[in-house]
């Protein structure tokens, strides 16, 4: 067994001491930093802390503990346990354990699982988002605190913004998580997740550890332990290049709202009530990511918001507006745009798309109320029909390639179609392009398939798998008609 010379145990002893003291001063001086850098706190004012028990915010606690003397504010504690999993009650008994060793007040809830489920339609991690952020607005409201902080890390913002690139955001999105966002705080989003377990363990910190943060069939999940972990093999300091990006995001995003402040008084004609009209000819002088941004804008004015209104829908309005023609209309979700004269108007429409939708559909008649349409299929022996191409709402198969039964639907993500003549698969999204089939209008085109692929994209083009041949025996014939 070997022995450490004493003097030799003091001088580990001490440059153990170092590093702790070196840690923790580093991490409360970043902490400290990005609090001063966006003005987080007001003197005097009381913090609601929300801790789930978790490293992020037990860490987050101890910090402000810390700091609170520094900014002379208060601390309060609040904990909401969403009686979900087995182990949440412990949680919340940790955390009112926490607090009461730090001499802290808190407010420890536990939401019912069985109205949780009503009032939310499943719980998902949207509804139990929303509902840990009323319980901790209520409670803020109840105590008087100003802020309400939050233990969101460095980590978590790359996360954020790696899961909203994969849904194709545009620039509002990859700003990612806001430092500030009144009430909200994050004091902790400029720090990696690393310095803080670091810090944690310099500090004997105890945390509860969450089984399901392991559960990789959530997004969050994935993107955490898979995708970060492979993206830090290519640049080690990853989620900093992230970070940064989503600064510059932010910036970006702040300069266009800039432009649309300048800009708007110059090219709006006139403004009501869920409507907006600009004067085509000064919105068409302007670069199209300019002329982009004021419709963008003008489409929140007149639908109250954004939720649903892609950028598609953005890049369709530019492009009617940048036509030659002297009239035009579109239909976007929950907005119509149209040229009039010398304007560009944006209106409300209270017609939102149709959610998806699917009817089986059998030989005879099918009648469907939404979207209104009739739909007559018969099979019959023979040769071949004489085709006619000027009538869109009739077509003929082969009905020996294809596999019955059929449905009549909506259009899915990830649909693709051959289209006659094209002898060639495409995505639907593309072939619907293509034929200028407006965004708004794609959720309401019919859909005849098989078990195995769109036949009849109705009204519009048949799949080139199904068309009739010299060895064609037997012909599905297709009449579709609207109904009013």
């Amino acid at each position: 067994m070997e022995h450490t010379h004493p003097v030799e145990a003091d001088q580990g002893s001490l440059i153990s001491a170092i590093r702790v003291d070196t840690i923790e001063a580093m991490l409360l001086e970043r902490v400290r930093t990005t609090i001063d850098r966006h003005r987080m706190f007001d003197s005097g004012g009381t913090v609601l802390v929300a801790v789930s028990g978790g490293l992020d915010s037990v860490v987050l606690l101890d910090l402000l503990s810390r700091l609170a003397p520094d900014y002379g504010i208060s601390l309060h504690v609040a904990h909401l346990d969403h009686g979900l999993r087995p182990a949440s009650a412990d949680d919340a008994r940790f955390v009112e354990r926490l607090s009461a060793d730090l001499d802290l007040p808190s407010r420890i809830d536990r939401l019912d699982p069985d109205k949780f489920d009503a009032r939310s339609g499943g719980v998902s991690e949207a509804a139990a988002r929303a509902a840990r952020h009323a319980f901790l607005e209520s409670v803020r409201t109840e105590i008087g605190a100003s802020r309400i902080a939050l233990g969101h890390t460095a980590d978590d913002q790359a996360e954020t913004i790696i899961h909203r690139l994969t849904r194709g955001s545009g620039i509002k999105g990859l700003r990612g998580i806001p430092p500030v966002r009144l009430p909200f705080v994050r004091p902790l989003i400029e720090t990696r997740r690393a310095e803080i377990l670091e810090y944690a363990r310099t500090r004997n910190l105890d945390w509860r550890v969450d089984a399901s943060n392991a559960d990789l069939s959530l997004t969050r999940n994935r993107i955490r332990h898979r995708v970060l972990p492979e993206l830090e093999r290519l640049n080690p300091k990853v989620v900093e290049s992230i970070c940064r990006s989503a600064d510059l995001a932010a910036e970006a995003d702040e300069i266009g709202d800039h432009l649309i402040r300048l800009l708007w008084d110059e090219v709006l004609a006139n403004e009501g009530e869920e409507r907006v009209a600009f004067r085509l000819g000064a919105l068409n002088d302007l670069s199209r990511a300019v002329r982009k941004l004021l419709l963008r804008e003008g489409a929140r004015r007149v639908r109250g918001d954004l939720t649903g209104f892609e950028h598609d829908h953005t890049e369709e309005a530019a492009r009617l507006a940048a036509s030659e023609s002297s009239h035009g209309e579109l239909s976007l979700p929950g907005l119509s745009v149209r040229i009039q004269s010398d304007e560009v108007v944006l209106t409300r429409s209270a017609e939102s798309p149709l959610a998806p939708w699917t009817y089986p559909v059998e030989l005879g008649e099918t009648a469907i109320v939404e979207p209104p349409i009739a739909l007559r299929l018969e099979v019959v022996d023979g040769a071949p029909p004489r085709m006619n191409p000027s009538d869109r709402w009739i077509e003929s198969a082969d009905a020996d390639r294809i596999h019955f039964p059929l449905e009549l639907r909506s259009r899915r993500d990830g649909d693709r179609f051959t289209p006659l003549g094209l002898a060639k698969c495409v995505k639907l999204k593309d072939f619907l392009i293509n034929e200028k089939i407006p965004y708004y209008d794609r959720d309401r085109v019919p859909l005849l398939c098989d078990r195995e692929k769109i036949v009849w994209v109705v009204g519009v083009r048949l799949s080139d798998e199904v068309k009739i041949t010299d060895s064609t025996c037997r012909i599905l014939r297709m009449t579709a008609r609207e109904r009013r």
